[in-house]
């Protein structure tokens, strides 16, 4: 479902085998990274750990972020190999709502897309109709665009509407989402928060 760049080597979610893979772009060789291949929500050393659907993924470098759908969480797996998988926010199987706050109160529906941007992510809640700022530091997420009903509005953050959106990249201060059922790319500043859809013209 998505990959990330880490020294040599893309990280793979692969949602339907509940696991991350890597692939050594040296020599091509690719495998099982993360996660025993049993779809649930346990914390451990990498091989042993049960992932649940991952379909995001992202690193700053030390870290991978992946975002666990089926468990609705924001999770996060070692790049040391001799590491551990661990979790920022979630539960478990179809615990699920839209709760903002920390640790073990929150609560996100089936979120797709991620991206990391000075410390902070960016989360696609994606069947909240919403962006949220997760804070790995404090176990804590916080809605940042989207009024949670579907729909195709520009303007404020929180006044927003997306629909279903599903993926997400950060570059010149500005967040792009691919808003999954309305078909089109929008445009937030990350300052102002400010809502807008991408124009392509001359095509």
């Amino acid at each position: 479902w998505d990959l990330t760049f880490n020294e040599g080597a893309l990280y793979i979610a692969m949602a339907g085998t509940h696991q991350l893979w890597s692939m050594a772009l040296a020599d091509g060789s690719v495998g099982p990274y993360a996660g025993s291949g049993r779809e649930s929500l346990d914390n451990g050393p990498l091989a042993a750990a049960a992932l649940a659907q991952p379909s995001g993924i992202t690193s700053d470098d030390d870290m991978l972020y992946f975002i666990d759908s089926e468990t609705s969480s924001v999770r996060t797996a070692s790049l040391d190999p001799a590491g551990r998988v661990g979790n920022i926010v979630g539960l478990d199987l179809f615990v699920f709502g839209d709760v903002d706050g920390a640790e073990d109160q929150v609560r996100l529906q089936h979120p797709l897309g991620i991206a990391h941007h000075d410390g902070v992510l960016y989360v696609a809640d994606t069947y909240n109709h919403k962006i949220k700022r997760v804070l790995p530091a404090t176990r804590s997420a916080f809605t940042l665009l989207g009024a949670g009903e579907p729909g195709h509005r520009d303007g404020p953050g929180s006044q927003a509407q997306f629909s279903e959106p599903s993926g997400l990249s950060i570059a010149g201060g500005k967040i792009y989402i691919a808003d999954t059922n309305n078909h089109v790319i929008r445009v937030a500043d990350l300052e102002t928060g400010d809502v807008a859809t991408l124009e392509v013209t001359g095509l």
